[in-house]
């Protein structure tokens, strides 16, 4: 029997495994080119205080991987994103990413905490970098907006007396 496209279920959408996931980061220099590819599209990594391209990548990676030759400064993938002043390693990024964004009813800290193998501290951190960055640029519910099969309001009988849309009490006087 065919079962059309309205009534799959949730075994039947697209998307990635947790192993699938642990394989495209098995290891910190994966999720830094993964976050690389994704920040700086082109693949020339692009300075975030000049926007010059005129960059190089420095031999022993200190301070940071790369360097502007137009401002000197030196800068990495984090600058300028939601991973910037953290020292969580980016495949622990990648994988709290996937688990926030993938997790139909929220992440809490804790199972971050847990999850990850970071401080809490740190995974509440995380977790409001991320839904920071989910939620800036988002257009979805401005202007008009239309929503079917949605009751607003309350029961009647619960209502205070003075927001009852039928002013009469319990006893019809």
């Amino acid at each position: 029997m065919k079962a059309n496209k309205k009534s799959l279920g949730k075994s039947f959408r697209n998307g990635i495994t947790l192993i699938e996931l642990f394989d495209m980061f098995p290891d910190e220099d994966s999720a830094r080119k993964w976050f690389e590819s994704i920040i700086w599209r082109d693949g020339v990594p692009q300075c975030h205080r000049c926007g010059g391209i005129n960059t190089y990548e420095v031999k022993n990676l200190k301070p940071l991987p790369h360097r502007c030759r137009d401002c000197r400064k030196h800068f990495s993938v984090r600058r300028g994103t939601i991973l910037e002043g953290s020292h969580i390693p980016l495949r622990k990024w990648a994988i709290g990413i996937y688990l926030v964004a993938t997790n139909l009813k929220g992440v809490s800290s804790m199972k971050l905490h847990r999850d990850l193998g970071i401080t809490q501290k740190s995974a509440w951190f995380m977790l409001h970098r991320i839904r920071k960055a989910m939620g800036s640029g988002n257009d979805l519910l401005r202007g008009v907006v239309e929503v079917d099969e949605t009751y607003v309001g309350g029961l009647e009988k619960n209502k205070h007396r003075s927001k009852k849309t039928q002013s009469r009490s319990r006893y019809g006087r």
